[in-house]
């Protein structure tokens, strides 16, 4: 019988660390995708790559800038950027983000993340600030939603790549 139930007992311990364990690898996994949906929206940005960007979003995506006398800027569409950077000619924007903090509750994330923006073919960076991208997860996996974004020109200091 002692058998029986110390038998029991480690299979309901292997049960329970593997649950305990799962949760954070998932978590992990799910941080990982989240991370990449915003380079990959980032690098098509750079790029000039529509295509990539637009794979990145959920359509009616928006971007709303964060400042200025009401707290709030004009809202715009994901898709109007996208626009913007097609008829671009030569190198795109080079917006780098770092240290990205990513929290996740069931389909919503929050990514956010110091960033510089340095103008296609120049060298110094324009503008920095924080970037809040909003994602939710689907059965397409995690797009993008929402950005939101502080703009400051001064006090910016250079990302390492």
């Amino acid at each position: 019988m002692n058998s029986l139930i110390s038998r029991s007992t480690a299979l309901a311990a292997v049960a329970i660390a593997s649950l305990l364990t799962a949760a954070p690898a998932h978590a992990q996994s799910d941080e990982r995708a989240i991370v990449a949906v915003v380079t990959k929206f980032l690098d098509g940005i750079r790029t000039r790559d529509t295509a990539l960007v637009r794979a990145t979003v959920v359509a009616g995506a928006t971007l709303v800038p964060v400042g200025g006398p009401t707290g709030l800027g004009v809202p715009s569409t994901i898709d109007a950027v996208i626009e913007r950077t097609g008829k671009g000619t030569g190198p795109g924007n080079d917006e780098r983000i770092e240290t990205p903090k990513v929290q996740i509750d069931d389909q919503l994330a929050s990514l956010w993340a110091y960033f510089t923006l340095t103008r296609g073919g120049e060298t110094k960076i324009d503008r920095c600030g924080t970037n809040v991208f909003l994602l939710r997860k689907g059965p397409d996996g995690w797009k993008v939603f929402q950005i939101a974004a502080t703009s400051r020109t001064e006090g910016c200091r250079a990302i390492a790549n």
